[in-house]
């Protein structure tokens, strides 16, 4: 019989968490390609002006259908989808996503190569090690299973991209800051061009925080001394390098002006419109700044929201932190420079985008790599009722993930929508989740887990509905080939969602607030032959027009009459949608 003694051997702790991240990682390619991934609506604008642009045969100018969306990011972004899709050849949402996944997962080691290189420290012992190996396989886990990570690390977005080139410069930083910061050059020259090419990703507006963080480790780690005392030896040859790197960085950035067509446009459309307008308010600055969804209360509860289901977690982190803190005062002891590092990251992000009047928690996401390092770091000193409360916030979860797939089963009429293995799934995650609050052990580990598996059931509830029943039949498609067809947007830039589902129709868009309710079909017909319209299960389509296909789509910006109540009520018609491709109907 085998003893626990020798599993523990022959499974060493340090291991497991490696293959759990490793697991955790490949779960960000379940459902990659499909519709119903958890994005922000940009997503869908981005591509559209990328493949418009690709149409073209040219990098610049970039091209949209409307001019109030075509010059929104810089083209890196762009240049990115139009080479991942082939300029057009090999234009899918799997193709277009597969660079975020790449720098997702960078990030995700760089975390995990921090919180290892703290935890081990420089003469560790033997068991310290596979510790420290262990830390560092849950921070990678703790990060990919912000939400924020992956609704905004999977799709075709900014975040991860800007994330990667920023947060490095910071990882090698918090990794060696003594050679770094007394760098002469060649750290000011990388970490200029790295800065740079992280704008050209977002926005030349990155080189505040990014600047002013680097300002204050220069000041408190470079030169030990506190923020406020600037009068120091050394503080002009510190503010020169600071200055040379934002500087670089916004040469590089500048770099668009020098090589688009149409730098009037870019100026009128990008600086002017897209970053300039976001310091101006017809109400007020302060009036915003106290009130509403663009508050300061947004960014200081920013890192926490971006964690949701270990938002918990992250606010145990801050707790035991301050703690700690208070425990080292007047003793002499001190966290290391590369803590130290992580928490000015934070710091500089949060009090940055304090400023603009349009304050948003995605601006926060460059800095989430910091916290899952922090996290880690202070894993065995968050109180267990933190891990507690985040349990019942992922089993809360689970029902409702158990909630949406007995809507799908409801709407559908098909009780092997699911696969068994979805329903277990769940059951083991909530009774998990039920064990890791009753016993202490497990507390910890199940938490770390948990988070991931609740948006690991969101993509698997999706699955059927990104496959053959979200999909039009072979011949639909090839009878819409070259065809013009009227296709429901309620989001700029949402109809370009269509160029996967019927690829080569020329596509049409009509606004529609709720498409469900969109009744004005003789509108549609005025304009195109064919068009797509959406009605809740069980509704007709339209009375004056033949149906010729059908499929299956999941709703979204949901009606406010409905109400969160209508998600228990009718989950069935609150989630579910049934898209007719029709015609009128002959004479």
């Amino acid at each position: 019989m085998t003893s626990p003694e020798s599993l523990k051997t022959r499974f060493p702790a340090h291991r497991i968490w490696i293959g759990l991240a490793l697991l955790v990682a490949l779960g960000y390619l379940f459902g990659l390609g499909g519709d119903h991934i958890p994005r922000n609506g940009d997503e869908l604008v981005y591509a559209h002006i990328a493949r418009l642009t690709a149409q073209t045969g040219n990098w610049l100018p970039l091209v949209s259908s409307y001019d109030f969306m075509r010059n929104t990011k810089p083209p890196v972004l762009f240049w990115q989808a139009m080479v991942a899709g082939g300029w057009g050849e090999h234009w899918t949402l799997l193709n277009l996503r597969l660079p975020s996944i790449a720098y997702t997962w960078a990030i995700a080691l760089m975390t995990a190569l921090l919180a290892w290189k703290v935890v081990q420290g420089e003469t560790a012992p033997a068991d310290r090690r596979r510790h420290a190996l262990a830390m560092g396989a849950i921070a990678a886990i703790v990060y990919l299973s912000f939400f924020s990570t992956y609704r905004y690390g999977r799709p075709y977005l900014t975040s991860a991209p800007e994330t990667f080139w920023l947060f490095g410069v910071f990882f090698a930083v918090a990794w060696s800051p003594a050679k770094l910061l007394a760098s002469r050059w060649q750290f000011p020259l990388l970490a200029g061009i790295a800065i740079g090419i992280g704008c050209l990703y977002k926005s030349f507006v990155m080189v505040v925080p990014v600047g002013f963080a680097l300002a204050l480790c220069y000041q408190l780690l470079g030169a030990r001394k506190p923020a406020w005392e600037v009068l120091r030896p050394g503080i002009v040859a510190d503010g020169l390098k600071v200055a040379a790197i934002c500087a670089l960085a916004l040469a590089i950035f500048g770099l668009w002006f020098a090589i688009d067509p149409q730098p009037g446009e870019v100026w009128r459309e990008f600086v002017v419109g897209e970053n300039a307008g976001k310091m101006n308010s017809s109400k007020g600055y302060f009036a915003i700044a106290f009130s509403g969804s663009s508050g300061i209360l947004t960014i200081l509860t920013g890192y926490y929201s971006n964690a949701l289901f270990l938002l918990p977690v992250a606010v145990g982190c801050t707790w035991a932190a301050w703690k700690a803190w208070r425990q080292r005062k007047g003793t002499g002891q001190s966290i290391s420079d590369t803590e130290k590092a992580l928490w000015i990251w934070l710091l500089a992000f949060a009090l940055v985008f304090m400023v603009p009047t349009q304050r948003s928690t995605r601006y926060l996401i460059p800095a989430m790599p910091a916290l899952a390092v922090l996290i880690a770091l202070y894993w065995e000193r968050i109180a267990r009722i933190w891990f507690s409360l985040t349990l019942v916030i992922c089993l809360i979860g689970a029902l409702a993930m158990g909630l949406i797939g007995y809507g799908g089963l409801r709407a559908t009429q098909d009780t092997w929508l699911f696969s068994p293995l979805y329903w277990i799934f769940l059951a083991v995650l909530a009774a998990a989740c039920i064990a890791g609050m009753a016993r202490p052990r497990w507390s910890r580990p199940v938490a770390a887990l948990s988070s991931f598996a609740v948006l690991f059931a969101l993509a698997w509830v999706t699955a059927p509905f990104n496959g053959d029943m979200g999909r039009f039949r072979a011949e639909t498609n090839a009878l819409l080939k070259g065809q013009a067809v009227s296709v429901p947007s309620n989001f700029n830039g949402h109809f370009e969602r269509y160029e996967f589902i019927v690829p080569g129709a020329k596509i049409v868009p009509y606004f529609a607030a709720q498409p469900v309710d969109y009744q004005d079909m003789e509108a549609l017909f005025k304009n195109t032959r064919y068009a797509l319209v959406q009605r809740r299960p069980g509704e007709k389509p339209c009375e004056p027009c033949r149906v010729i296909d059908e499929r299956w789509d999941l709703r979204s910006r949901q009606d406010e009459k409905e109400g969160t109540l209508g998600a228990f009520k009718s989950p069935e018609t609150f989630w579910y949608a049934k898209e007719y491709l029709v015609e009128r109907a002959a004479p």
